[in-house]
């Protein structure tokens, strides 16, 4: 933030949505005056300080332009730690909208924190990886809306006020997801559209390792390489993820199956190659047979079901796979879906 008071008044009154006849209002003094302050015209009464950094949910600091930075990591550090704390491996469905009510609420209060904003975003955007989007939409509505709805409100303060490459693509893309829950295809399209694609070889990442290897050499290019390899681990393993879900639930069995297949053999190919993968591999591992064992189910086949279950979990039973709650997470969430299907 710019130690620039005018400029600052404005930024935070736009994230908050306040017009600035409503920040006038909420000072008593004529939307002029909050004009003349933003363009500098003419700054406020040092008295004003305090109530116009109330009026806006901020530290006089924040209004200031002093350490905002540090202040933000701060806090940033504080209502991650907090939202660790809400999530609960055994009920991940009801702690998913506990997590998302909690970070609406700090988003609120931080709407200049983008990694708290996105952090939000992110989640509302994710909301059907842990519970049926489909059932809270016809089951709450108006909390289901509200939710997705806000989601798009913050997600788009982050476009157009944030000047953070990295997190202008993630808020394009958590937007996407929340365009898709509300089955607006249209807008979903158009953030879709403007996401950096991989077609024709023109990716940085890539570049930067012929880059290094004919600046520092083969061994600074090797490092580059795992790198790259780890950032192409998190798109190729989300394709893996999106292939076996919906193959498994929507395609035939034989459909579902080829593509576990194949899949299988990615993932593989990435075991024997841990320098390049991420923590989430055996997330995406149990998903993976998550998914398989539901082909069956879906097709009838109980039995094979059952044994893709018993072999994925006496595969990583004590393997330090998981910690002892996580894996009782997943035993639980496998074996009620055999017992209720």
């Amino acid at each position: 933030m710019k130690n620039n008071l005018g400029a600052n008044i404005k930024t935070f009154r736009k994230n908050k949505g306040f017009t600035q006849e409503e920040l006038a209002g909420m000072l008593g003094v004529t939307p002029q005056a909050v004009s003349r302050w933003e363009s500098e015209a003419g700054l406020p009464d040092v008295s004003m300080i305090v109530p116009i950094a109330q009026a806006l949910n901020i530290t006089t600091d924040a209004l200031l332009g002093y350490h905002v930075q540090s202040q933000d990591d701060r806090i940033t550090e504080l209502v991650f730690a907090k939202m660790k704390e809400l999530e609960d491996v055994e009920y991940p469905g009801k702690s998913a909208l506990a997590v998302c009510e909690y970070l609406a609420e700090e988003a609120n209060k931080n709407p200049m924190n983008y990694d708290i904003v996105l952090k939000y975003v992110q989640r509302v955007a994710g909301l059907s990886y842990y519970i049926d989007m489909e059932h809270l939409l016809d089951s709450e509505p108006e909390r289901a809306k509200a939710i997705l709805n806000d989601g798009i409100r913050k997600g788009i303060n982050i476009l157009r006020y944030c000047n953070n490459t990295k997190q202008i693509n993630k808020a394009h893309y958590a937007l996407a997801w929340i365009y898709i829950h509300k089955k607006d295809f249209d807008n979903a399209r158009e953030h879709v559209n403007v996401l950096p694609a991989l077609e024709g070889h023109c990716i940085r990442e890539e570049m930067m390792m012929p880059l290094t290897f004919f600046e520092k050499g083969f061994d600074a290019m090797k490092d580059s390489a795992v790198e790259f390899g780890r950032l192409l681990f998190d798109v190729i393993v989300h394709q893996v993820n999106t292939l076996t879900t919906h193959y498994c639930y929507f395609g035939t069995l034989e459909e579902a199956l080829e593509i576990c297949d194949w899949c299988e053999g990615v993932l593989n190919a990435y075991a024997k190659k841990p320098e390049y993968t991420t923590d989430t591999l055996p997330w995406v591992w149990k998903k993976f047979y998550f998914s398989k064992m539901s082909a069956y189910l879906k097709a009838g086949d109980e039995e094979k079901a059952k044994e893709v279950c018993d072999m994925y979990l006496a595969g990583i039973k004590g393997k330090k796979v998981f910690s002892e709650e996580e894996y009782l997470a997943v035993e639980k969430e496998f074996k009620e879906k055999i017992y209720i299907l």
